[in-house]
């Protein structure tokens, strides 16, 4: 369907901003993440696992902020369909890009559009994603398979199997949530009734059973083992860099 609809540029809709978008969510990500450890060393006597915990649903919670309007743009432009000469929905849009995405949204819909749609599911998504997302590493950068795997190979499948620990129990929620952040706004109050996060659910079992929540989570996996293989292993690199012998 993308194929015939868009050609093969239509795989790559929405790329620049994924890439440029993930940088500053792994900076600000990991930048709260390690702060907050540092803090709950210095300040409690709490477990190691519960320290972890807390850390990344801090991470998840400050980092939702940066990560709604970002996906919104890379829904919006992943979901766009036919060139403007071919559409035949008045209510359709086309982007020519994510500054002209972002332009098109403050303009037609507002600025509180463009930050927070999809900002409470988003949240909802977040805070137990990098609870399980950091605690998985963790325990797994402590055990016996990572002093085997050694320090090159182990943040590579480590940073994987984390990947896959913060999707699959949080896929389900990512659905509906796509669907929220592409449904589009009018300024002016010229909106139809637009389904709440409640509807969207009971549309989504209404139509695919519990099945419905996981379409498309096996090509989300397989992208999110490289991805966070690799960004666990540029992590350890850059805190070997900055605190030697960690």
């Amino acid at each position: 369907r993308i194929w015939s609809e868009s050609g093969f540029e239509g795989f790559f809709q929405g790329v620049s901003v994924t890439m440029l978008g993930q940088a500053l969510i792994k900076a600000v990500l990991f930048y709260t993440n390690e702060v907050s450890r540092i803090w709950l060393d210095k300040n409690t006597a709490m477990s190691a696992v519960v320290k972890m915990t807390l850390a990344g649903i801090m991470a998840g919670l400050i980092s939702s902020f940066v990560v709604s309007p970002i996906e919104l743009l890379k829904i919006r432009m992943q979901a766009q369909g036919k060139k403007s000469a071919e559409k035949k929905d008045d209510d359709a849009v086309e982007y020519n890009n994510e500054l002209d995405c972002a332009q098109q949204i403050v303009n037609e819909e507002g600025w509180r559009i463009l930050l927070t749609h999809g900002l409470w599911i988003t949240i909802i998504r977040e805070i137990p994603s990098f609870a399980f997302y950091f605690v998985a590493y963790g325990l797994l950068s402590g055990s016996s398979i990572a002093a085997y795997l050694g320090p090159h190979l182990a943040p590579l499948v480590n940073g994987a199997l984390a990947g896959w620990a913060m999707w699959i129990p949080t896929y389900p929620i990512d659905i509906v949530k796509t669907i929220r952040q592409n449904q589009q706004h009018r300024k002016g109050g010229a909106n139809r009734q637009q389904p709440n996060l409640r509807q969207i659910t009971a549309k989504i079992y209404r139509n695919g059973g519990a099945r419905a929540f996981f379409d498309g989570l096996e090509p989300k996996l397989a992208r999110a083992a490289v991805k966070h293989a690799f960004t666990f292993w540029m992590y350890e690199v850059v805190i070997n860099f900055i605190r030697p012998g960690k």
